[in-house]
């Protein structure tokens, strides 16, 4: 088998992290990959390329100097063309959208799009959503990377439900084992309580409200200091300073800017917190379980089907900087408690969250995908005869 995988840029963000891991269990599986992305390149964070081509796969850019480049429909149709795969499996609404357009020219090769957020939300293209829910029903299935994006897209979008598979993310534990730099140290944090967030710099991530609830903190937990990293890539990290230099927060809150080594950073932390006000699905709160760290969390879809509340770590009330603070103080102030949390989080994740359950699902569907075409349209003799062309 051959999957073509499409994707908006090689960012290290969420859901290329995803892919990378997807693709490296794939290619285990003997199945062949070709990764191509609209773009490669995304300020203040790097490029994945070397680690997909580590990994021995192909990565094309495609070459988008747009948000809409009518060019890349046309170099996605060539490399089909060209690589012949058995599938096209796109990720993120921009490759959706490029996807979706080279499968109507391209229609004998199987199209999948996996689901990554509840774009509704807080996606700036959100007005364009009628149009993705046109081409998602064209799409031969979906998943959903959780059960919260399968309801919004089945009851929102009305995409018929047998359509869509929910597969959660899965990580490999073994990288979040260990810390390979000593953080604390370099960073003159030791003899202090550490809490910290990762996610990209912007107002759905919440880092706002750990910021203004540190406050609260402080009052119990003189010695509590705040990490933020991720990268920056709408400038909203000066709207957050601002708010640091308000609360006179300096010398407790740091924006540490993207950290390539994610293990280090949650080994260096004493809770773990993500405040989000919309997740598609919250793979650093199973990175920081599989560190062996309680997690303080939005009482939101989808991570309450990761956080389980009282036993992996705390749900907090969302949009509430105290709720954030008390959960964060009580959890700073129960050390033992909080690393059994700690423990059962890696449990959870051994049990739930695991990369290898996550390509076995992704493998069976691809599996009946392939076997509904061939018996629905005899898909596969066509799609040679094309390929010989």
């Amino acid at each position: 088998m051959k999957v073509l995988h499409v994707i908006n840029t090689l960012s290290a963000g969420g859901a290329e992290l995803h892919l990378l891991t997807l693709c490296r269990y794939l290619k285990r599986a003997e199945i062949e990959v070709v990764v191509a992305c609209l773009k490669e390149h995304v300020k203040e964070s790097r490029s994945l390329r070397p680690d997909f081509e580590q990994e021995g796969i192909t990565v094309v850019n495609l070459g988008a100097d747009r948000r809409f480049d009518p060019r890349c429909l046309v170099r996605l149709v060539r490399l089909l063309r060209q690589e012949c795969p058995d599938l096209l499996h796109t990720h993120l609404p921009r490759a959706d959208f490029v996807g979706a357009f080279s499968h109507f020219f391209y229609s004998s090769v199987p199209w999948i799009c996996s689901i990554h957020g509840l774009y509704s939300r807080h996606w700036s293209g959100k007005r364009a959503l009628p149009l993705f829910s046109l081409l998602w029903r064209h799409a031969d299935a979906m998943i959903a990377i959780s059960h919260a994006v399968k309801t919004w897209v089945v009851n929102e979008w009305s995409v018929p439900s047998e359509k869509v598979t929910v597969i959660h993310y899965g990580i490999e534990t073994e990288r979040f084992a260990q810390s390979h730099v000593d953080l604390r140290h370099a960073w003159g944090l030791n003899g202090r309580a550490v809490v910290g967030a990762v996610g990209s710099l912007r107002p759905v991530k919440g880092h706002d409200l750990l910021i203004k609830g540190l406050r609260r903190v402080s009052e119990q937990i003189p010695h509590a200091s705040l990490l933020i990293a991720g990268h920056d890539l709408w400038g909203y990290g000066k709207t957050l300073q601002a708010l640091i230099d308000k609360f006179h927060l300096n010398e407790q809150v740091r924006i540490v800017g993207f950290q390539s080594d994610v293990s280090s950073f949650l080994h260096a932390l004493d809770v773990f917190a993500l405040p989000s006000r919309s997740e598609g699905f919250g793979q650093v709160a199973i990175e920081a379980m599989a560190a062996g760290k309680p997690v303080v969390a939005s009482k939101i879809a989808p991570l309450t089907e990761i956080v389980i509340d009282g036993q992996t770590g705390i749900l907090a009330e969302p949009d509430d900087p105290e709720a954030f603070a008390d959960a964060i103080t009580w959890l700073l102030m129960h050390p033992e408690e909080a690393q059994r949390m700690g423990r059962r989080g890696q449990e959870r994740v051994q049990d739930h969250f695991l990369a290898e359950s996550m390509v076995i699902e992704t493998m069976s569907l691809y599996e009946t995908v392939l076997s509904q075409r061939i018996r629905r349209e005899g898909t596969d003799g066509k799609r040679k005869a094309i390929c010989r062309h």
